[in-house]
């Protein structure tokens, strides 16, 4: 029982932890993008492309977060919870939350919809970014592999990692054309605001959960809804968020051939080997691991690449 409950509050603060780190990369690329437009007409030299890459992929990182928490329920539950709550199906007693609940449903036109979400999370993670995140994760598995250098591993190694790690750029960075940092703050503002709601004293107790996992599936119950492993997309975001930060780092470097990457021992490894753990066991718990590289490496199909649009 005292392991169950060590093992909660640790999820917790690693997912709280995950969402500080966004919401870090999110202002960082704000800070950046707000910085060129205070600049207004001034005649400035060109900026940097390898600039404009890192800001973008620091946003596209934290919403990487967001678009597995998504698949994960946070945000789902609690606007079924608002809107049930608004009506006269809530089974449940609010408790001290109702005031956070009633807040969370009358600020529902301020932010992003489901349906503009769900199109962001298309845009950049649809089509074959999870065949590039697989191609950029093995390759920096594989990095030890037939090793001539005790830090970096092989030159042929480092190269592969390169020439991953620009195909994936290149395909985020275009599907991000459209997207903002202010988007994506708004984005995690919600986030944040819906983890209040789910771990709320009040809410837990009143769906007798432990966790805002257990009430975003007492939430479930109630409307009828059934999803995959939450944690599992709670882990795929985390190591999907840190393989994109790295990329964000590592982007004005990837065309000198001279700068070696990534170390044998960068906390980018462990993390890629966490994301394909996590993409394969979901992979298997929703029955489609349809997707395969041209090394033969099955890889989920991405959800989003299945929205209209």
């Amino acid at each position: 029982m005292a392991d169950d409950a060590k093992g909660t509050a640790t999820g917790d603060r690693l997912l709280d932890s995950a969402l500080r780190k966004s919401g870090s990369l999110v202002g960082a690329a704000q800070s950046f993008a707000v910085g060129l437009e205070e600049l207004g007409t001034l005649d400035l030299p060109p900026v940097i492309h390898g600039q404009i890459d890192q800001a973008q992929l620091r946003v596209i990182a934290a919403l990487y977060l967001a678009s597995d928490l998504e698949l994960a329920g946070i945000m789902p539950a609690v606007e079924q919870l608002s809107a049930l709550a608004r009506g006269a199906g809530l089974p449940i007693d609010l408790g001290r939350a109702a005031p956070l609940v009633a807040e969370f449903w009358k600020g529902r036109h301020d932010r992003a919809t489901e349906v503009e979400r769900h199109d962001t999370f298309r845009r950049l993670f649809g089509g074959s970014f999870e065949d590039l995140m697989l191609d950029l994760c093995e390759a920096l598995y594989k990095l030890d592999e037939l090793a001539t250098n005790a830090t970096y591993g092989g030159i042929a190694q480092q190269m592969r990692v390169r020439s991953t790690a620009i195909g994936l750029l290149e395909a985020t960075v275009e599907g991000g054309g459209g997207i903002t940092a202010f988007l994506a703050q708004e984005i995690m503002a919600a986030l944040k605001a819906a983890l209040a709601i789910l771990g709320h004293a009040d809410l837990k107790g009143a769906f007798g959960a432990r966790d805002v996992w257990g009430t975003v599936a007492g939430i479930d119950r109630i409307t009828k809804t059934r999803r995959a492993n939450p944690r599992l997309f709670v882990r795929r975001g985390r190591a999907g968020m840190t393989v994109l930060s790295w990329l964000a780092d590592a982007a004005p470097h990837l065309e000198n051939m001279a700068v070696l990457l990534v170390s044998l021992d960068h906390p980018v490894i462990p993390a890629a080997v966490d994301w394909m753990e996590a993409a394969l066991a979901i992979g298997e718990t929703i029955g489609d691991v349809s997707l395969t590289t041209a090394r033969g490496k099955a890889t989920p199909a991405s959800p989003w690449a299945a929205l209209a649009g």
